[in-house]
C-alpha cells in the first residue's frame, strides 16, 4: 500500500511540475472532441504541419485550427456541439472537406486516417445529428439521464437510484428491478463500493439493462444497473466545492479538482458524508406449540450512524490520438454504529403478559477500501474500431463488534434466573477482501451496417472472515467461547468468461447475436471446534442472447430479445455464521447453489414530435433453482442452553415465474415542465415443493413512480417524485406495500450560473418503512422496521475554473494571422 501511495505522489509532484512549466491555454468550453491522422495517399507516410481548420457549417466562419503534428496526428479536445465543414490544406496536396456535425449523443469523434492525393476526389459527408432525450432506448439498454436530479443532491447513489423508472430501493439500500435484483456496475466494470459510497453528485446518467447482451456478465437475474459517473474533461485547472447539511444530523462536503493539458490529466476528489438517525423495530410472532399457544411481542429503539469517505487520485496520460493509458488509486472508508434498546414481552394464550425482558443489542462496523485501476485504450483509423485493456485490485479489511443483552423481569419487577436467563455476550471479529479483476475487449466494425465484439475477463475474489463470541457463564461468573454464534471462515471464487457477438442492420432491421461462456470455481472452509470445507467446480456454462429490431416510419421502434442470466450464491449466503436476538436467527447456506433464468422481453417506442415519449414493454422470466429465503422453527444452543428460534437461511426453490408489463411515458406539458411516469404490472408465482409439501406461493404485483420537473422564473428548478410498491410475494408469506414522496428545489446564481443552491425534503409523509408477514408450521411471524427516512437536505456548490489569458491571446492572435494567409 505504501508503494502505491510514493507512487500516486510521485506522479502528482512530475505531473505539476509539468504543468507549472507550460503555459495554459485558453479554449472554448468543453462539449465535444474530434482527432484524426493525415497520411499520404500513396506511402501512407504521415503529413506534418498540414493546416487544418474547422469551419462553421451555417456560414463557413472560422472556429479553430492547427498544424498537424510530426506524426500526423491533430486534435481538437473542445469543440461547441454544432456542425462544422472539416479543411485540410497543405501544398502538394488536392484541399480535402467532410461535413462534421457534433452533438451530445457524439461528442467524440474520431475521424480515421485522411489520405491527402494529388488527385481530385470528393469525400462523403459525415451527418449525425441527435438530442439527448429524459430517457434512450438502444437494441440493448435504456439510459435514464439524472445528471440534474434535485432530489439526491447531497445524497447517494441510493438516493439516485429511488428516482430512477424501473428501479426499487428499500430503506436498506437494497434493489431491486422488476422484483429481481440486478448486478451493479459502475463506468461498466464491476465494483466493491456500495452505493452509500458513491456520492450522487458524482453520476451523470444510469443505464437500466434489463435484458443485458452477451458482452455484460451474465450475473444478475433482472439485469445489469450501470452508474456513469461524471467526467471532467476541461482544459486547464477546474473543479467544485460542495457542502450540505441533513436536518437528522450530519452533512456533506466534498471538493474536485481538475488539471488538464494537451497530454496529461490529473484528477483529485474527496468526498465526506455522515447522517445520524434513529431506528426502530417491532416484532409479533405466534407460536404455535404441540399442546399450548404462545406469544412474543419484541421492540427495538435506538440509533443508526454511518460516515462515509471517499478519496481518489487519477492521472490520464494521451499518448496521442489513439492510445491513452489511465491509473487511478481510490480510498475508502466507512464506519457503522446500530445501537437499540430491547424489550420483549411474553404472552398466554389469551395474550396476557407472563414477564418481560429488557436489553441491549449494539453492533459496530467498519471497513477500510483500498482499489487500483489501470487502463489502456487504442482506437484504430477505422471510427468504432478499438481495443480496450483494463486491471482492477481492490482489497478490503473489516472489523465487527457486537454486544447483547437480556434480563427477564415478573411482572412484580422481580429479576428471573432460570436457566436461559439472563443472557449477556460479545463479539469480536474482522476479516479483509481480495478482489482482483482483468479485463480486455475488443469492437470491430466490419461495414457501415456491421460489428463484432468479443473480449475475455476473469474475476478472482477472497474472503477471509473470523469472530468470536463470547457468552456468561452466570454459574461461574466467566465468560465461555459460544462456538453457535462464532467463526473462522475462509472463501474464495474464480470466473473466467469470454464472449463474442454480431451485429448489423439491414434497412430499418438490426440484430445482435452473442454467446458468452463462464467457469466458475468455488471452495470453502470453516474452522471453529471442528474443520471442515467444500470446493464446487462449475463446469463451463453458456449464456446466448438474441436482440432484434425493427424501425418504422414515424419514430417508433419494435424490439424482441433474450438472454440466459445466473445468479451466483453471494459470499454471506454461503457463510454458515449464525446471528441470534432474541427469539430469532439467521445464517448462511454452503448447499446453496447458482440460480438460472430464462429472460425474454419485448418492447414498443414511440416518440410524438420529441414532446411526448412511450416505451412499452411486455416480459417473461422462468427461474430455475431459484434463490429465496426460507423460514424453519428449531431449537438452537445457545451459552449451553436450548433455544427455541424461528431461524432463517437462503434456499433453491424449484421455480420462480414472473411474467408482466411496463409502462414508461414522458410528456412535456408546457414548455419547461415535463413529466416521467413509470408502471409496472406484473403475476409471480415461487414453487417451493422440494423444500415442504405443497409449498407454493403467487400473486399479483405492481409498482409506479411520477417524476414532475418544473423550470420557474429566476433560474429555479421544481422536482417532485412519488413512487408506491404493492406487496411482494414470498414463498412463506408477503412483504406489505408501501409508498413515498419527495420534493426539491434548485437555484442557480451568478452570471455564470456556477453557483447552486438546492433544498430538498426527502419522504415528506414519513412512509417509507418494511413491513413483512411470514408463516412457518409453528409459527405466524408479523414483523415492522423503520429507518429516519423523512430528512431536508441543503446543499450549496460553486464551480470554479481558471485559464491563462496570455496564452489564450496568442492563441486568437495565431488563428488570425493564419486565417489572413489563407490557409484555411
Amino acid at each position: 500500500m505504501q508503494k502505491i501511495v510514493s507512487l500516486c505522489l510521485g506522479m502528482m509532484l512530475t505531473f505539476l511540475s509539468i504543468v507549472h512549466a507550460q503555459q495554459p491555454g485558453q479554449k472554448p468550453a468543453e462539449n465535444g472532441s474530434l482527432y484524426g491522422k493525415l497520411v499520404d495517399a500513396t506511402t501512407s507516410a504521415p503529413v506534418e504541419y498540414a493546416s487544418v481548420a474547422l469551419l462553421r457549417a451555417a456560414d463557413s466562419s472560422v472556429a479553430t485550427g492547427m498544424l498537424s503534428k510530426p506524426n500526423g496526428d491533430f486534435n481538437f479536445p473542445e469543440i461547441p456541439l454544432g456542425k462544422y465543414i472539416m479543411k485540410v490544406n497543405f501544398i502538394g496536396y488536392e484541399t480535402v472537406y467532410k461535413t462534421i456535425s457534433i452533438t451530445a449523443k457524439n461528442n467524440s469523434i474520431d475521424i480515421g486516417n485522411i489520405k491527402l492525393s494529388a488527385n481530385v476526389r470528393s469525400l462523403a459527408g459525415v451527418e449525425i445529428v441527435s438530442e439527448k432525450p429524459s430517457f434512450q432506448m438502444a437494441i440493448d439498454k435504456r439510459v435514464f439521464n439524472v445528471d440534474k436530479n434535485i432530489s439526491s443532491v447531497g445524497g447517494t447513489a441510493t438516493d439516485v437510484l429511488k428516482q430512477v423508472p424501473s428501479v426499487n430501493v428499500d430503506i436498506d439500500g437494497n434493489v431491486s428491478v422488476r422484483n429481481g435484483s440486478p448486478t451493479i456496475f459502475v463506468d461498466g466494470r464491476p465494483t466493491t463500493l456500495t452505493l452509500d459510497q458513491i456520492p450522487a453528485d458524482a453520476i451523470a446518467s444510469v443505464e437500466v439493462v434489463t435484458n443485458p447482451s452477451a458482452k455484460y456478465d451474465a450475473e444478475g437475474v433482472s439485469g445489469i444497473l450501470n452508474i456513469v459517473l461524471k467526467k471532467n474533461r476541461k482544459a486547464g485547472i477546474n473543479g467544485q466545492v460542495t457542502g450540505g447539511l441533513s436536518s437528522i444530523g450530519g452533512g456533506n462536503v466534498g471538493a474536485d479538482l481538475n488539471i488538464r493539458r494537451e497530454k496529461y490529466n490529473l484528477s483529485l476528489s474527496y468526498n465526506l458524508r455522515s447522517r445520524q438517525g434513529n431506528a426502530r423495530s417491532h416484532l409479533f410472532r405466534k407460536n404455535i406449540g404441540a399442546d399450548t399457544t404462545t406469544f412474543l411481542d419484541q421492540y427495538n429503539e435506538g440509533e443508526n450512524g454511518r460516515r462515509f469517505q471517499f478519496g481518489r487520485i487519477g492521472f490520464d496520460w494521451f499518448m496521442d490520438n489513439r492510445n491513452t493509458f489511465t491509473i487511478a488509486q481510490g480510498i475508502m472508508a466507512g464506519d457503522f454504529k446500530d445501537n437499540s434498546d430491547l424489550t420483549l414481552y411474553d404472552l398466554d394464550a389469551n395474550r396476557n403478559q407472563v414477564r418481560y425482558g429488557t436489553g441491549i443489542d449494539n453492533s459496530n462496523h467498519n471497513f477500510r477500501n483500498y482499489s487500483t485501476q489501470i487502463g489502456y485504450k487504442h482506437t484504430f483509423a477505422k471510427q468504432g474500431h478499438e481495443l480496450t485493456a483494463d486491471f482492477n485490485y481492490n482489497y478490503a479489511t473489516s472489523k465487527d463488534n457486537s454486544d447483547y443483552s437480556l434480563q427477564y423481569y415478573s411482572l412484580g419487577h422481580q429479576p428471573i434466573d432460570s436457566p436461559n436467563i439472563p443472557q449477556a455476550r460479545y463479539g469480536r471479529g474482522g476479516g479483509n477482501t481480495t478482489y482482483i479483476t482483468g479485463q480486455i475487449d475488443y469492437v470491430n466494425p466490419l461495414t457501415e451496417n456491421s460489428k463484432i465484439e468479443a473480449g475475455l475477463r476473469t474475476t478472482t475474489r477472497k474472503f477471509n472472515n473470523e469472530l468470536t463470541t463470547m457468552g456468561r457463564d452466570f454459574a461461574t461468573g466467566h465468560d465461555v467461547l459460544d462456538s453457535s454464534l462464532s467463526n473462522d471462515y475462509r472463501y474464495s471464487e474464480t470466473i473466467n468468461a469470454a464472449y463474442a457477438s454480431y451485429s448489423g442492420t439491414i434497412g430499418n432491421f438490426g440484430y445482435q447475436g452473442g454467446l458468452r461462456a463462464e467457469q466458475s470455481f468455488y471452495d470453502g472452509e470453516t474452522r471453529v471446534l471442528s474443520k471442515s470445507s467444500y470446493k464446487i467446480d462449475y463446469p463451463i456454462s453458456f449464456f446466448p442472447s438474441l436482440f432484434l429490431s425493427q424501425k418504422f416510419k414515424g419514430d417508433h421502434e419494435l424490439q424482441l430479445n433474450y438472454s440466459r442470466r445466473v445468479r451466483r450464491p453471494w459470499f454471506r449466503d454461503l457463510l454458515p455464521n449464525l446471528e441470534y436476538t432474541a427469539q430469532s436467527a439467521n445464517r448462511g447456506n454452503p448447499a446453496l447453489r447458482p440460480e438460472f433464468t430464462n429472460s425474454f422481453e419485448l418492447s414498443y417506442l414511440k416518440d410524438f414530435n420529441r414532446k411526448h415519449n412511450v416505451l412499452v414493454s411486455l416480459y417473461f422470466r422462468n427461474t430455475e433453482k431459484a434463490i429465496t429465503d426460507f423460514y424453519t422453527d428449531t431449537t438452537l444452543n445457545i451459552n449451553g442452553q436450548d433455544q427455541k428460534v424461528v431461524l432463517s437461511y437462503p434456499v433453491n426453490a424449484n421455480t420462480r415465474n414472473a411474467y408482466g408489463a411496463e409502462f414508461t411515458v414522458r410528456n412535456q406539458i408546457l414548455k419547461g415542465w415535463d413529466i416521467t411516469t413509470n408502471l409496472n404490472l406484473a403475476q409471480q408465482k415461487i414453487n417451493a415443493g422440494n423444500l415442504q409439501s405443497n409449498l407454493t406461493n403467487q400473486g399479483f404485483i405492481w409498482f409506479g413512480k411520477v417524476n414532475s420537473n418544473t423550470k420557474l422564473p429566476w433560474n429555479t428548478t421544481l422536482q417532485l417524485t412519488g413512487n408506491y410498491e404493492s406487496r411482494q410475494i414470498l414463498p412463506q408469506g408477503e412483504r406489505a406495500a408501501q409508498y413515498s414522496a419527495d420534493v426539491a428545489l434548485r437555484r442557480e446564481f451568478l452570471k455564470k450560473k456556477n453557483l447552486v443552491v438546492s433544498l430538498a425534503l426527502n419522504d415528506i409523509f414519513n412512509t417509507d418503512r418494511n413491513l413483512s408477514f411470514t408463516n412457518t408450521a409453528f409459527s405466524e411471524q408479523e414483523r415492522y422496521r423503520k429507518r429516519a427516512t423523512r430528512e431536508l437536505r441543503l446543499n450549496v456548490s460553486y464551480r470554479f475554473g481558471k485559464m491563462d489569458t496570455k496564452e489564450r491571446k496568442n492563441g486568437k492572435k495565431q488563428d488570425q494571422q493564419e486565417n489572413n494567409q489563407g490557409e484555411f
